[in-house]
Parts: C-alpha cells; structure tokens; sequence
C-alpha cells in the first residue's frame, strides 16, 4: 500500500475499490456482449485469481458456459452461489448446464440455421430430380 493510500479512510478505501469493482464488471460484461470473451476474462481475472464478487463469478460462469468449458462454468455459479446464496438467477443457470437443456439450447440457437439448410437441401434435391427427369 502507498503512502497516499495509507491517509485515506477505510471508508473511503473500501468505496472505491467498490466503484473501481462495479467499473470493471462493466468492461467486462461490455466486451463479453460484443463477443470478446478472452478479454472480458482477462479484465475479471486479475492475478489470475478467482474473484470474490457473485456478479464477477456470474458473468465468468456464462463465458466458460459459452465456449463450452462447462464443468468451470459449474464451478463458478456454485462460487457465485456460496457468495450470494438467495441469488435464484445462479441456481437456473446451473440447472441449464444439464446436457439435455444444453442440446435444447443449442437447437434454439441454431434454429435459424437449421431452417435455412433444410430449405436449401430440399431445394438441391429438388434441382437434383429435376435434372434427373429430364435427362431420362
């Protein structure tokens, strides 16, 4: 700790590591939100250390789950559970980590794509009999 640190109140210390903690989960959530995962991590995981902070927890918890790490995605939630135990939003997520929700999730997400394939397979096959035909 530096001299100036060591004049300011405990009060005062802890408001701003507070505010500076608040700072940075929005950072993180910001980058996470554009699809930057492995720098919204880095922001959280200062020392590489596990944070303290339900909120921090949460959101590393839904980037692991995100790029398939869910085992740590586990992990964190059950921290994030143990820090703020009436959280209910923590113990939804962890029950979504089930494989089957995972494949349902999975499904619901790439529905737009799935659609899109079957539409374009039906019409390659639909192209493909119609060749067929004319050339028989």
């Amino acid at each position: 700790m530096n001299e100036n640190e060591q004049q300011l109140p405990t009060e005062t210390q802890t408001a701003l590591q507070n505010c500076f903690a608040q700072i940075r989960l929005a950072r993180a959530t910001e980058l996470a939100q554009s699809g930057r995962l492995l720098e919204a991590e880095a922001v959280l995981a200062r020392n590489a250390e596990l944070s303290h902070n339900a909120s921090e927890l949460d959101l590393l918890a839904r980037i692991a789950a995100r790029q398939g790490r869910f085992e740590e995605a586990r992990r964190r939630w059950n921290a994030a559970i143990q820090i703020g135990p009436g959280n209910e939003i923590y113990r939804q997520c962890l029950e979504n980590l089930t494989p089957a929700r995972r494949i349902v999730r999975l499904i619901v997400n790439l529905q737009d794509t799935l659609l899109n394939l079957l539409v374009w397979t039906t019409i390659a096959f639909a192209v493909a009999v119609l060749v067929y035909t004319f050339h028989h």
